[in-house]
């Protein structure tokens, strides 16, 4: 069954630019009947170049904004509806990828707390939410330590926790490690595979990172608006070229791949790990 699904989704803002002679407005098309759906459990990875709607659609899963035309359903609840605000956001949480835009409270604890209070969650079950939280993205620890004083993979996953305490059965991730270093990336890119892998939770994640992209089941992408490609991994990932055209990169060793395929060397265009690029390369020796 569908976690999320997108029918036809198109969203159309008026771009407001500031001229000499006065303001021109211009009509600009976000998404583009985009379709695809997302299982319950699953990870997905949504890939595309800076301006080509990704973070778009991320913000249509926690209805920040509703379809121009077309249809989203989360969870069943179509985003249309304003009345089911509560119900598609109780469904879908979100992460953006400042944690310093998601932290409201000065001690740990509290600011996790701060979701559940707010949905009228009873003391003792806000107690239980707030441990199993921190426990679920590893800072227990520091439940009373001060935010500002952490990390930024630290706050990212006190981020996550926040957001785990509301109980959503999806999270949005939209671009979570985009402002961090590679250990604090790393700590996230953990805490997102444990949720998903572990707790059965279903995964969006917007990024720019392929490596990030590698360890989703499925990935998207779209391109000025519109769904170009979608597979797993190796399938996207393949399509070297086709990605370039779309101002995305690949991993490494996928490059690489491509690289020595255009040598006339004997290699499999979908690699996506160093592992596998080492399996590859010792195949070969073998055949010499």
């Amino acid at each position: 069954m569908e976690m999320i699904k997108a029918q036809d989704l198109s969203y159309e803002y008026i771009r407001v630019t500031e001229l000499e002679q006065g303001t021109k407005e211009e009509k600009i098309l976000a998404l583009n009947h985009v379709n695809l759906e997302i299982e319950k459990g699953s990870f997905v990875a949504v890939l595309g170049h800076n301006g080509s709607g990704k973070s778009t659609f991320a913000k249509h899963i926690n209805a920040l904004v509703r379809p121009t035309d077309g249809v989203l359903w989360v969870n069943g609840y179509d985003t249309k509806h304003e009345e089911l605000i509560w119900e598609i956001r109780q469904s879908a949480g979100m992460v953006f990828q400042n944690p310093d835009n998601q932290l409201v409270a000065t001690v740990v604890e509290e600011d996790i707390a701060f979701g559940p209070e707010n949905m009228g969650v009873a003391p003792t079950e806000i107690r239980k939410r707030v441990d199993e939280a921190l426990k679920a993205v590893g800072m227990y620890e520091y439940k009373e330590h001060t935010p500002s004083k952490l990390s930024g993979g630290q706050k990212q996953r006190i981020a996550i926790a926040g957001v785990l305490a509301m109980k959503p059965k999806c999270i949005v991730f939209d671009e979570p490690t985009a402002m961090l270093d590679p250990m604090g990336r790393k700590d996230v890119m953990d805490t997102i595979l444990r949720l998903n892998r572990e707790e059965g939770m279903t995964i969006v994640l917007i990024t720019h990172y392929m490596d990030e992209a590698v360890l989703a089941d499925k990935v998207f992408v779209i391109d000025d608006g519109n769904m170009v490609l979608e597979g797993t991994p190796k399938e996207v990932f393949a399509q070297v070229e086709k990605l370039k055209s779309y101002g995305l990169d690949v991993p490494q060793v996928t490059e690489t791949a491509y690289e020595l395929k255009k040598l006339g060397i004997s290699i499999a265009e979908d690699i996506l790990t160093v592992e596998e690029m080492v399996g590859a390369i010792c195949q070969l020796k073998s055949t010499i």
